[in-house]
Order: structure tokens, then C-alpha cells, then sequence
């Protein structure tokens, strides 16, 4: 068995296990894991911690107990959460802003029970678990703006029950399935501006749910279609919203991150993903609709992704 100590005491110990019952192989595995263990502390304590000031400024002010801790692990290359116990006990707010952190597992931040705002702005997270957001039944603001999200569903944000504040705002998805977030029954404020944004019938629900939820929405505006482009979803009637018309997509410009040398003859593979199409489309290169051609490397693949498939 391997138990991680509390941040307290910084190490790892390994208990009930012995070097001659395990044999080479599980002692190296052991020690393959005491590193991962080591590492995600390491980093946790790497952090900043300060006392965390009182919440709700003002003559109403509810004073933050003198345990309660805000924990900043802002610009540290980090490419997964840390391990929740890795924490201080008493973290109220954790921010993970300008990393490099790519999804969120279940569980996630299992553990730190306390915590009122979390913070994941400006990372590359692409995709959220079912239950990502497990045992945060205290926290009232979360921000997952400037991400790369291209699905969402209400199975993300179950248990959320006290959050009063959520922000989607340059995410790269185009639209919300019903039922988004019939969890966060506690829900005030709401921001969910994308460039790929698209209010067509699928968004009909949104607009009548934020109404009888009385949610007040900031800053989000239609995208496409160009008839709609600009105007606020706060002034758009579900009546207005229709897909009886030819479905317009963004353009996408890809642009090779290293350079590439290539001879006459080279095969260059080019692989082009969109996360979720409504109706059937087709590929295009400079104007022309491409025409599919196996024996020329030339193909499309179309893929099915459930949010509860691996």
C-alpha cells in the first residue's frame, strides 16, 4: 500500500510491504509511483499560500477564519492537477491559472471539501470527466475561461449545487445541450462567450431556461450565423431561433507550429477534427469541395465522441 502524508510532512511512506516478498520488479514499480508521489507534492508545495482575506467585502463581510487558505499555483508549467491531499486542509480557494493542465479526471479535486472558488482560466483543458467536480458541494465560483472545451453536458457540473458564478468565456465549443446545468440550482451569473458561438434551435432552450432561472449573463454575444452575429443572448426570443436555414461554421486557419522539410514525393498527412457538426457538411481546400480519393491518401474519417465513452 502507498500512502501519501499530508503536505505537513512532505514524503511518502510505504508501509506493510517488504523487499523480499516483492521482488525486483514490484520494488522498482514501487519506487516508479514513490516519484510520481514525490513530484505532485513537490509541486503543491512549490505554490503560494497566504491567508485567505475576508469574502463578500463590505459591512456584510463574512470574515474568513484565520485556517482558511488561498492557494495560488499560477504559471508553473503544470500539465495535470496536483494531487488534492497535497493541499493545505483549510483551501477555500485554489487558482491554477496559465498552465498547461489538459483535462480533468474524476475526482479531481476529491478532498478539498472547503473549497468556495476555483480558479482553471487560460489552460489547454479539452476535456472534463463525469464527476470532475466531485465533493465541491461548497464552492460558489468557477472559471474555466480561455480553454480549449469543446463539449459540454449536465453530467460535468453535478454536485455543483452552491455555485453562484461560472465562466465559459473562450472556449472553442458551439453549442449547449439541454440540461447544461439544471445542476447548479444556486446559478446568478453566467459567461459563456465562444468565436464559434452558433444561436440556432439548439440554443432555444438556453434562452428560455435563463429566463425562468432569472440567471443574468455577461458579456456573451451570438457568433454565427451572420444574421445574429453580435447581437446579446439576453435580447435574442426563442422564436427567432431557427435551423431552417444553410449552416454556416467558422473558418479555421492551421499554421505548422515547427518547420517542415519536405521533397516532391513525401507523404504529408493533414488531419483536420471538428468536435461537432449538426448536419452533414464537407471538407473544402482553397474554395474547391475536396474529392475523397483513397489511393491518394485523400479520406474522411467520421468519429462518434460520447461524453461516457473512454
Amino acid at each position: 500500500m502507498l500512502i501519501c502524508t499530508p503536505p505537513a510532512r512532505h514524503r511518502c511512506l510505504l508501509r506493510s510491504f517488504s523487499a523480499m516478498w516483492l521482488g525486483w520488479a514490484g520494488v522498482l514499480q514501487l519506487l516508479a509511483v514513490w516519484a510520481l508521489c514525490a513530484e505532485g507534492q513537490s509541486v503543491a508545495s512549490a505554490c503560494k499560500s497566504s491567508e485567505e482575506r475576508a469574502r463578500n467585502a463590505g459591512k456584510s463581510a463574512v470574515p474568513a477564519t484565520s485556517a482558511d487558505r488561498r492557494v495560488v499555483c499560477s504559471s508553473m508549467e503544470l500539465r495535470q492537477v496536483p494531487q488534492p491531499d497535497s493541499f493545505p486542509n483549510r483551501t477555500v480557494t485554489l487558482i491554477l491559472t496559465n498552465n498547461k493542465i489538459q483535462e480533468l479526471k474524476n475526482g479531481s479535486f476529491l478532498g478539498l471539501g472547503l473549497l468556495e472558488r476555483l480558479d482553471l482560466r487560460s489552460n489547454l483543458i479539452s476535456r472534463l470527466e463525469p464527476g470532475a467536480f466531485q465533493g465541491l458541494s461548497l464552492l460558489k465560483r468557477l472559471d474555466l475561461s480561455k480553454n480549449l472545451i469543446g463539449c459540454l453536458n449536465g453530467d460535468i457540473f453535478s454536485g455543483l449545487g452552491t455555485l453562484v458564478r461560472l465562466n465559459l468565456t473562450g472556449n472553442v465549443f458551439s453549442s449547449l445541450p439541454p440540461g447544461t446545468f439544471d445542476s447548479l440550482t444556486s446559478l446568478k451569473t453566467l459567461e459563456f462567450q465562444t468565436p464559434n458561438l452558433l444561436c440556432d434551435c439548439n440554443l432555444a432552450w438556453l434562452v428560455r431556461w435563463l429566463k425562468d432561472r432569472g440567471v443574468t449573463v455577461k458579456d456573451t454575444s451570438c457568433s454565427y450565423p451572420r444574421s445574429l452575429q453580435g447581437q446579446l443572448i439576453t435580447t435574442l426570443k426563442p422564436d427567432t431561433l431557427t435551423c431552417d436555414v444553410p449552416l454556416e461554421l467558422p473558418w479555421f486557419q492551421m499554421v505548422p507550429s515547427q518547420q517542415q522539410v519536405v521533397f516532391q514525393g513525401d507523404s504529408l498527412p493533414l488531419q483536420c477534427h471538428a468536435a461537432f457538426v449538426l448536419r452533414a457538411g464537407f471538407w473544402c481546400h482553397k474554395g474547391a469541395q475536396m474529392v475523397l480519393l483513397a489511393t491518394l491518401g485523400i479520406y474522411v474519417g467520421l468519429s462518434w465522441l460520447l461524453s461516457h465513452v473512454q
